[in-house]
């Protein structure tokens, strides 16, 4: 007999599909030529024995390294892994509405905050996995760890616009007055954990002075990365403040008109932490596919999909390396710590 966790699960596959099919470019932004398959890594990961049953796993990945994952994962375990696939802000939603009856394993966000969230309430089980040793310094706590990352940068549709901006500050000016579009940080983690960086490192005067400018000079809020990327890639819009470099960089590899610009002043790269909750019922194999996620090839399938990996010994294939950025901050626990409520004083000021 199924277990009420599994039943609940597999009514909703169909309903997370359609969401994930909402999120745009967050979905798509993947590569058809790289596959689990075609991962070749010289440290191949090798499997534990016994391992077997079924993990739920609820992942804000981008579809494509979600599905080389757990593929790979899958080929070298007899463990069954069911995915629930949408936003950060979905996905928190989700484990909030679960707290009487938790169905996830094993939680992958794109936001650190929203992390914290989640080990300020109590649901994580502690695990350092395999490798985590490896990842870059303030990536990791006793519950959680960033696997991967992604620069927030300026991405802009060369057919959009002749200008080209070279820092934040930039789109302030009259010649990208109404063009530009910011993903909402109410759905994504990552532009939520911008703000909190700006604010940890700039304070809220110069940061709040920021976006009075790029309010007044037409910016508008609106969907998750994805939605924001699609928008400015079909023209409507002709730059993005705060993309995730990843999707835009799988835009570009696909004939797009797209540049991304790494600020000058600095930006994040937003750790994206992975967790596993403390009721799990398959917590040995929830603990695998962890450890798989953090080995030299788990690692891999996350470059081969434009992402920043984790560990410092596994290189990017998009874009500038990671040591290779100007960050605005690298303490990610210092910087949720201190910048408590600013997502909600931007929705305040700004969105209401």
């Amino acid at each position: 007999m199924l277990s009420n966790k599994r039943i609940t699960l597999s009514a909703s596959m169909l309903i997370g599909a359609l969401a994930l099919a909402s999120c745009g470019s967050v979905a798509s932004s993947s590569r058809d030529q790289n596959s689990a398959g075609g991962t070749e890594s010289t440290q191949a990961w090798e499997a534990p024995d016994g391992l077997s049953g079924e993990i739920s796993y609820y992942s804000a990945n981008p579809q494509g390294l979600t599905d080389d994952l757990v593929a790979a994962f899958e080929e070298k375990t007899d463990v069954k892994v069911n995915v629930y696939a949408d936003t950060t802000g979905k996905i928190t939603a989700r484990l909030k509405a679960e707290e009487a009856n938790p169905q996830a394993d094993l939680v992958y966000m794109a936001s650190w905050d929203a992390a914290t969230e989640q080990s300020s309430a109590g649901t994580l089980a502690p695990y350092s996995p395999e490798g985590s040793d490896q990842v870059h310094e303030g990536w990791s706590t006793d519950e959680f760890i960033g696997r991967d990352g992604s620069a927030l940068a300026l991405v802009v549709n060369t057919n959009a616009t002749d200008a080209m901006p070279s820092d934040w500050s930039d789109l302030a000016d009259q010649e990208y007055k109404d063009q530009v579009i910011m993903p909402d940080p109410r759905e994504s983690g990552t532009a939520a954990d911008l703000i909190t960086a700006m604010v940890a490192q700039q304070g809220e005067e110069e940061t709040w002075k920021l976006f009075d400018n790029l309010f007044e000079n037409g910016m508008v809020v609106q969907g998750a990365n994805g939605p924001a990327l699609d928008t400015v890639t079909a023209g409507s819009k002709a730059v993005v403040f705060g993309g995730v470099d990843y999707s835009a960089y799988s835009a570009k590899d696909e004939g797009e008109a797209l540049e991304v610009v790494i600020p000058e002043s600095g930006t994040t790269v937003t750790p994206r932490p992975l967790m596993i909750l403390e009721s799990s019922d398959n917590a040995e194999a929830a603990q695998a596919f962890a450890d798989f996620m953090f080995s030299a090839q788990g690692q891999e399938v996350s470059a081969q999909r434009n992402m920043i990996p984790g560990r410092e010994d596994v290189p990017a294939q998009a874009g500038p390396q990671f040591e290779e950025i100007d960050q605005l901050a690298t303490d990610w626990n210092e910087i949720v710590e201190s910048s408590e409520g600013v997502t909600d004083e931007f929705v305040q000021r700004y969105l209401n």
